[in-house]
């Protein structure tokens, strides 16, 4: 994560037990307190064997819809699980523009 007044952030997601499941969601550890909101998010698979390749990136206003249709737990899922996370976005992204 960074944040727009340049802070950088890291955390961990862990699948579940259960297929397409989330067990656990650590939270973002800074380098420094963010005063401003996330400006990018970079998304990544990590397992035992390194890193898989493929990197999701979010901006502003992609994690803004994310957060606040509180669907980042579908999101996280489908990135771990071998969904598609963008079309969790855009279903964000679509009731961000209903709900205005």
């Amino acid at each position: 994560m960074k944040s727009m007044d340049g802070c950088n952030g890291a955390y961990s997601v862990y699948p579940g037990e259960a297929p397409r499941s989330v067990s656990r969601i650590e939270p973002v550890v800074w380098d420094r307190p963010p005063a401003k909101e996330v400006q990018q998010g970079a998304f990544s698979v990590i397992g035992e064997m390194g890193m898989t390749g493929r990197i999701m990136l979010l901006n502003t206003y992609q994690w803004r819809a994310l957060t606040a249709a509180k669907l980042e737990q579908h999101f996280y899922a489908a990135i771990l699980w071998g969904g598609n996370p963008m079309k969790v976005v855009e279903d964000a992204e679509l009731m961000a523009r209903r709900a205005s």
